[in-house]
């Protein structure tokens, strides 16, 4: 063992036995019949206890918990009180174990539970995933269409969960249900304002179409504008980026709207409908390459479920959903002078100096326009439909058994060189829960599910879990399992001038353990939820992308990036203690604490934390109730250990530069006034970064290619140079006004 690494395993010992005093959420009993408990129309739907607090969740939650998983439940109060503007930004402090990077802003976003990536933390809403397959122009950020006023709960299944989810849940699925109608009379409506002319409108109204009320709608819908935050320091600009009018502000435009259907059959039996249309449009252009990047998206998505009880012993689930995001963006560089004489700028009618901007531009490759109707555009068509039966045989077993069909090829237009053949993936999957008639508490799960893949290998995986009481409060749980990612669509056969697929990438394989011991109970006032855990996770033939391995040629490269199945090991050693602390009616306190020791076990970065992982980190939220529920205060903090990011110019196969932009300390704050008799309108000030801390959300690198230096010949690509490093910075200080309302 390393120096270094020895170092990283005592910090991740001493900061396991300081978290034991760190207040987080923790999850612990179950009542599925709780006398108190409110009604729902659908059968389908339990109540989850936490401190005391009882929040609804789907059946996939609550047997998740029952059988030995982490998971988090975030309401619509907890997202109401937060003010969040993004799904990311309510991430980034509601979440448990989530690390957020804006690239840029709200424009894009990833979202990684316990030291994953982007292909192993699935998001989903109402049973629709919102992972990119692989467009052949650019990514498309799916999570950037949802809108926090929609969300009624937010359900984080933290460890392995492909077994019902699919493919890219090998670390955790957060799944997010959205509000719908229920037969009966309701809406919602604000507006918002606040810093860098950032204004937003959003409603929501349902209302029931019959005297009965078994048919009702729901018409909803949102409009989020800003001028945007600067995401990059001026100075990290390349000279003739800058003076090509690279240094802008990144605007964010996204509106929705959508429309959903109940049929509430009967009392056991209801089918829902939903279809939505969601358009974003934001800038990406970065210091060291375009001069202007705007990018359209538009993403449709219809949905639908029916939900059966017929009898105890059997219900019945079955979703399905079609999607169709699209995206079209022109990228403009900026020509250099290559004239030792100097060029004349057409503009000005003056000479520029040999290696400087000439006054030209010119698109990427050879798609000019901008524009829907003028550039050909990129995307995929993805659907999907999953069955799900729980069968209750009585006092011995319950088994869940199921099957899932995902289908999903490119949606580009011709002059992309993506094949538009189908993938199709059939899993069958069961979860057999067998019932110890000597141990009458215990809960077991052993699951197993076969994926059919095209034109690959079929895939099996596997999951475990357990859940048992003590005493006095006190349980353990633990769970286990494998999971696989494919390979994207650019991934195996995109071509661009910079970049080529490799058609013979293998599967991501994901395997992880985790469990924990937990504790709650009433202490007459105080309600108290403690879990303390840890995980580990083993990786092998991650999907990476070369970076920067691209030898100028003129406008074009004579090499380009591709992609490759690491044969390094990672190994992600990760420890957890999530506290729930209710004071009565005015005091609550929900913080987490995550440490991640992530690294490959060989190779030349064998040791080293994997890029974008924090070591650790702490958030969650404070608050204080007023005694007449009319004032509240809610701060929500977010600690961050260090939090690496490697590249710049390759030596001996590695980047020259490592940095670290994590250490920070971010503080948002809300103070909320409710007014009328059932405090249905809500007044909310709403401060980013209270402390105005510099801090980073991610870290790139770039390069001098239109660095006029470089162009002049004074040094080459092998020189330091030539690359660099610049951060992501987040959101300063900022302050966000809101006026909202229930009738």
């Amino acid at each position: 063992m390393s120096n270094n690494t020895a170092r990283r395993h005592r910090r991740l010992y001493a900061l396991l036995m300081v978290s034991c005093a760190i207040p987080s959420l923790a999850l612990a009993e179950i009542s599925a019949a709780d006398a108190d408990a409110p009604t729902k129309t659908a059968r389908d739907e339990e109540v989850i206890v936490t401190a005391e607090k009882k929040v609804f969740a789907s059946v996939k939650a609550v047997e998740a918990v029952k059988y030995g998983n982490a998971v988090q439940v975030v309401t619509a109060d907890d997202i109401r009180i937060s003010g969040a503007a993004n799904f990311a930004e309510m991430a980034q402090f509601l979440v448990k174990g989530v690390n957020i990077g804006y690239s840029p802003d709200e424009g894009e976003y990833t979202i990684r539970l316990d030291g994953g990536g982007d292909r192993d933390t699935l998001v989903i809403r109402d049973g629709v995933p919102l992972y990119d397959r692989g467009p052949a122009l650019e990514d498309i950020w799916s999570s950037t269409t949802i809108d926090p006023h929609m969300i009624e709960r937010v359900e984080v299944f933290r460890g392995g969960n492909s077994l019902f989810y699919g493919s890219n849940g090998g670390i955790g699925v957060v799944s997010l249900v959205s509000k719908k109608p229920d037969g009966t009379r309701k809406g919602e409506f604000g507006v918002s304002y606040g810093s860098f002319q950032s204004r937003e409108v959003w409603g929501n109204y349902a209302f029931p179409i019959d005297e009965a009320g078994k048919h009702s709608i729901m018409a909803y819908g949102s409009m989020q504008a800003t001028d945007g935050p600067r995401i990059y320091n001026p100075a990290d600009f390349v000279d003739n980026i800058a003076a090509a009018g690279g240094v802008q502000e990144y605007p964010l435009n996204r509106n929705d709207i959508g429309l959903k259907y109940l049929w509430q059959i009967d009392n056991d039996t209801a089918l829902r409908i939903n279809a939505e249309y969601t358009e974003s449009w934001f800038q990406d252009a970065f210091p060291d390459r375009e001069v202007h990047s705007p990018n359209t998206v538009r993403y449709p998505i219809m949905d639908a479920s029916f939900e059966k009880r017929w009898s105890p012993a059997l219900l019945t689930e079955v979703t399905g959903y079609f999607t169709n995001p699209k995206i079209w963006n022109t990228e403009l560089y900026p020509d250099i002078c290559k004239v030792a004489a100097g060029c004349l700028n057409p503009a000005t009618n003056k000479t520029v100096p040999f290696g400087a901007y000439s006054g030209k531009v010119f698109p990427n490759g050879a798609f000019r326009g901008f524009g829907t109707s003028n550039q050909p555009r990129a995307g995929f068509k993805e659907m999907g439909m999953t069955v799900r039966n729980t069968v209750n045989l009585g006092e011995y077993l319950e088994f869940v058994a199921g099957i899932q069909s995902v289908k999903y090829q490119d949606d580009s237009a011709a002059q992309y060189p993506v094949g538009n053949e189908a993938n199709t993936t059939t899993g069958l999957f069961v979860d057999l829960r067998p019932k110890l008639p000597f141990s009458p508490d215990t809960a077991i799960s052993v699951a197993i599910r076969t994926d059919f893949l095209q034109g690959s290998d079929n895939k099996t995986i596997w999951k475990l879990g357990f859940k048992q009481p003590v005493w006095g409060g006190l349980y353990v749980r633990g769970n286990g399992g494998t999971s696989y990612s494919l390979p994207r669509t650019t991934e195996l056969n995109n071509e661009t001038s910079t970049s080529v697929g490799n058609p013979n990438l293998m599967p991501e394989e994901t395997k992880t353990y985790n469990g924990a011991i937990g504790f709650n109970r009433q202490f007459k006032d105080v309600a108290v939820s403690v879990e303390l855990g840890g995980f580990k996770t083993e990786i092998t033939d991650r999907i990476q992308g070369t970076t920067d391995f691209r030898i100028p040629a003129g406008n074009g490269f004579a090499a380009r990036n591709t992609f490759f199945n690491n044969t390094a090991l990672t190994r992600i050693l990760g420890a957890t203690a999530d506290v729930d602390v209710n004071v009565g009616r005015n005091w609550r306190m929900s913080l987490g604490y995550t440490a991640q020791d992530a690294s490959l076990t060989s190779g030349i970065f064998k040791g080293e934390q994997i890029n974008e992982t924090p070591s650790w980190f702490i958030n969650g939220t404070m608050s204080w109730m007023s005694d007449d529920e009319k004032l509240n205060l809610v701060l929500m903090p977010r600690m961050q250990g260090s939090e690496w990011s490697v590249g710049g110019l390759p030596v001996a196969g590695r980047g020259s530069i490592r940095k670290n932009f994590g250490n920070y300390t971010v503080v948002n704050a809300t103070v909320n006034y409710f007014m009328g008799a059932e405090r249905q309108h809500q007044l909310q000030l709403r401060i980013v970064n209270l402390l105005d801390e510099k801090y980073s959300e991610r870290y790139g690198f770039g390069n001098q290619l239109y660095g006029s230096a470089y162009n002049r010949g004074e040094y080459t690509t092998a020189s330091p140079k030539y690359y660099f490093g610049y951060p992501f910075e987040g959101k300063p200080r900022s302050f966000y006004v809101s006026l909202s309302t229930k009738f």
